[in-house]
């Protein structure tokens, strides 16, 4: 009662249209020229895919965007991974744009003293933060990055 089950494409003819729309599953099943798309596929790199034989897998299946995650690795890494992005690109004679994920601020804090590696918070009570890094943390007291 009140629910609505969603079609299953498995049991549907072609011919049927699809519930608040105006295609039909021959649409949605039919080759697409990539060149028409409307949609990009964006793809995250690391270190399965990080070979031009990898990246030219990407490249076959669809990858638009080559997304670099700079909160993992350095720049070094993700230089020697654009040259290959770019030699990828050049054998399968296609353009693959570029999107640099950049970390955003992160705060840490500081150490706590007596080698305690952790402290335990009580809801209600007050806590004063330094920027003095060199201070060593209680649960009254704690140093962050800034």
């Amino acid at each position: 009662r009140g629910c609505t089950r969603s079609p299953n494409p498995a049991t549907m003819s072609a011919a049927q249209e699809l519930r608040g729309s105006k295609i039909d599953l021959s649409m949605i099943t039919a080759p697409t020229d990539p060149s028409v798309r409307r949609t990009k596929i964006v793809c995250t790199l690391g270190p399965a895919c990080w070979s031009v034989p990898g990246l030219e897998a990407l490249i076959d299946q669809g990858m638009n965007i080559a997304r670099f995650n700079f909160s993992h690795g350095d720049h070094k890494g993700h230089r020697a991974c654009l040259d290959r992005l770019r030699e990828a690109c050049k054998n399968k004679g296609v353009n693959v744009a570029v999107m640099l994920d950049t970390k955003g601020p992160e705060i840490r804090t500081g150490f706590f003293a007596d080698g305690a590696k952790k402290i335990f918070l009580k809801k209600g009570e007050k806590i004063t933060l330094t920027t003095d890094y060199e201070f060593l943390g209680s649960a009254a007291k704690l140093a962050c990055s800034y």
